[in-house]
């Protein structure tokens, strides 16, 4: 690999991680950090390199990907239509863009186009038949969903059966599940009450919300719901997007209002109406993230079609971020699991995208320094899509003249132990193993949803058991008895029966859950996966060495090295033995080879997008069939399985006639 080509590579992965870290904190931990804005600049960023350069894409890129991840304990049912996302544009010269290629594809300009809000919820497909509510699905990856028929079944404004004079055999709608603002002021000043952390936003409130798996305690966030529009139904009749709106209405489903959907026959009346959706933004009593524009005529969807991840036929078209000015009154200091500090703007309370904003990330010394941020200065802050705000600039025309240039401290404010500056990362962290914070965090992660999942064991209880040195290392958790627990603020028998029962259960995770949680640098959630594809148990796991990394497709020297690194350490090594002794036992994987079946001994190499697998998924299936997946086409390929704009493997491929298999012919070999 040329060094421009491995420098390509490296920033690559960075830019990997980032997302991958910003995707758990969006749809698994509910406290995203940074806007959706900036979130699909990174995306684009990520996306322009893997055009040019297709075999540097990763297994786990998020542009395999449409949604929100699968959840456990619920069951997971197929859609009959594909739940896609849309593509997002951000400009007014997008927005023509997209009108455009809608006219040359269609090779017509006789093209209406229907605009509507965009909600900023949780999307959901609900089906009816005869009438009658029988199933509601999450988006999940947009082959599967989660069934969440009961949850759905709480939410007031949904009726559970429909009616009117045309009720369809069956009729399949779409829609977003969503919180007024009122409701989730409620409901975070319930949790302030309770000490508990605080909603981000509404959305990841509601997303919260429907994962819940006591319907009563979904009843009780009082969610509410919109219909967008419809996926499948038995009546011919409706042939316009428009005219879709109006039948899911007089069927008694909830829709948008009149007035916030419009047939718009030009570029220009699209953007009339956008720019009078963003002058009663901020009055509505649900936020809204933009405005999706459709194709009306539905004649013109099929002709359309998709892409691997988005409807050529529809776009998001979002609004700029919401901005508002305030002051820093103080600059504080969170350390994070790994030791890295991060600067907070403390700030004095703004109403900002219908919630008050009291505290900002300034990431890091070089964002400060960038920006000239100081204590005392007045600064405006932006909320794009409603999150975690972020400090764009300081009005320097308001700034006091005492103020001083702040800079990151030489000693870590939880330990009190010299910090060092890590140039690659941007960050300066505290590298002492007994930081008292970096410990917490870490036993956070450790126990969180993606990782053991081990309910009733929340931040502040862990925070807790480290306090009143109950636990010290992860490990601990598993000797935690009930006089333990029966030491803890607001414990009784059943809290301690329930957390106990919890740690129980989790000794018996994926080992890929194991693996992520045990907070390996660079090892996110998918690296995780193949890790323990690769390694099958714990005893491999723990002898691993350099040689069994490098032949590992997904797995590139960065990582390795971190892996490396980590088991080389006699505190992981003996942590992770401990975990045994104390009964924990991750399912073990165990391959599948069928000598009789084609794939047995097979090199196979994927490009392209794949409909119905991640490239992950397909190279698991060739694997448990016997079969090896290389990243790379050489004379020892036997397959090439090619999906939608696949790359220069192609190419490679047809000059060394290897056998080419397009999705449908790699599925019938499976």
């Amino acid at each position: 690999m040329s060094s421009k080509l491995g420098n390509l590579k490296q920033e690559y992965d960075k830019l990997l991680s980032e997302i991958q870290k910003h995707d758990r904190l969006y749809y698994v931990e509910y406290t995203p950090e940074i806007s959706d804005y900036e979130y699909d600049l990174l995306l684009k960023k990520l996306e322009e390199i893997e055009k040019n350069h297709p075999e540097l894409i990763s297994p786990n890129s998020p542009t395999k990907r449409v949604g929100d991840a699968l959840t456990e304990g619920f069951r997971q049912v197929s859609h009959k239509v594909p739940m896609l996302s849309l593509a997002n544009t951000y400009s007014d010269e997008e927005l023509q863009d997209f009108v455009e290629r809608v006219y040359k594809l269609l090779e017509t300009q006789k093209v209406e186009f229907c605009a509507e809000l965009k909600m900023d919820g949780v999307a959901v497909t609900l089906r009816y038949e005869k009438g009658v509510f029988v199933r509601a699905l999450t988006r999940g990856d947009g082959k599967k969903g989660d069934d969440i028929t009961a949850n759905m079944k709480t939410i007031h404004s949904l009726p559970l059966s429909l009616s009117g004079k045309h009720i369809p055999d069956y009729i399949e709608v779409r829609g977003e599940v969503f919180l007024p603002h009122k409701i989730f002021q409620k409901l975070n000043n319930k949790k302030s009450q309770m000490g508990e952390d605080l909603w981000a936003n509404p959305r990841n409130a509601a997303a919260g919300s429907l994962k819940l798996l006591d319907p009563a305690e979904v009843a009780e966030r009082k969610l509410s719901f919109v219909c967008y529009g419809i996926a499948e139904v038995s009546s011919k009749e409706i042939t316009t997007q428009f005219d879709a709106l109006s039948f899911i209405k007089n069927l008694g489903l909830p829709v948008f209002a009149d007035g916030f959907y419009k047939v718009c026959k030009s570029l220009d009346e699209i953007l009339d109406f956008a720019d009078f959706i963003q002058k009663k933004r901020a009055s509505l009593p649900f936020d809204i993230d933009g405005m999706v524009v459709k194709v009306n005529q539905l004649k013109f969807h099929d002709v359309l079609g998709f892409t691997g991840k988005h409807p050529r036929f529809a776009v998001a078209y979002k609004f700029a971020p919401e901005q508002a000015t305030t002051k820093i009154y103080d600059i504080t200091l969170q350390v994070g699991r790994t030791g890295v500090l991060t600067p907070v703007a403390e700030l004095e309370p703004v109403s900002l995208a219908g919630s008050t904003i009291s505290r900002a990330t300034l990431h890091n010394q070089e964002e400060i320094e960038r920006k000239d941020i100081r204590i005392g200065d007045t600064v405006i802050i932006e909320k794009g899509g409603d999150v975690i705000p972020k400090v764009v600039q300081v009005v320097l025309e308001k700034r006091p003249h005492s103020s001083k240039p702040w800079k990151m401290p030489t000693h870590c404010p939880c330990c009190g132990t010299p910090v060092v500056i890590s140039v690659s990362e941007v960050a300066v962290r505290c590298p002492s193993k007994n930081c008292l914070e970096q410990r917490v965090r870490r036993i956070i992660f450790f126990v969180s949803k993606d990782a053991m999942d081990i309910e009733h064991l929340g931040d502040k209880v862990v925070r807790q058991l480290v306090e009143k040195n109950l636990v010290t290392s992860i490990s601990d958790i598993y000797s935690l008895t009930e006089e333990d627990l029966a030491l803890l603020d607001g414990f009784k028998e059943k809290s301690i029966h329930n957390l106990l029962q919890s740690i129980e259960k989790s000794k018996h995770v994926s080992l890929a859950r194991l693996i992520l949680a045990l907070g390996i640098k660079h090892v996110g959630e998918g690296t995780a996966e193949i890790l323990a594809n690769h390694t099958k148990n714990l005893k491999n796991l723990l002898s691993i060495k350099e040689g069994d990394l490098d032949s590992i497709e997904g797995i590139g020297p960065k990582i390795a090295e971190s892996i490396l690194q980590y088991f080389s350490d006699p505190i992981h090594i003996k942590e992770i033995e401990h975990l045994i002794t104390k009964g924990v036992q991750p399912e073990v994987i165990k391959a599948i080879e069928d000598t009789g079946h084609p794939f047995y001994n097979k090199h196979f190499v994927l490009t392209g997008t794949l409909q119905n697998y991640t490239r992950l998924e397909a190279g698991n299936l060739i694997k448990q069939k016997g079969g090896k997946v290389s990243s790379t086409v050489g004379s020892s390929t036997d397959y090439l399985v090619v999906g939608e704009d696949p790359g220069s493997k192609l190419d490679k491929a047809k000059k060394l006639h290897v056998k080419i298999l397009d999705e449908q012919d790699f599925t019938k070999l499976l």
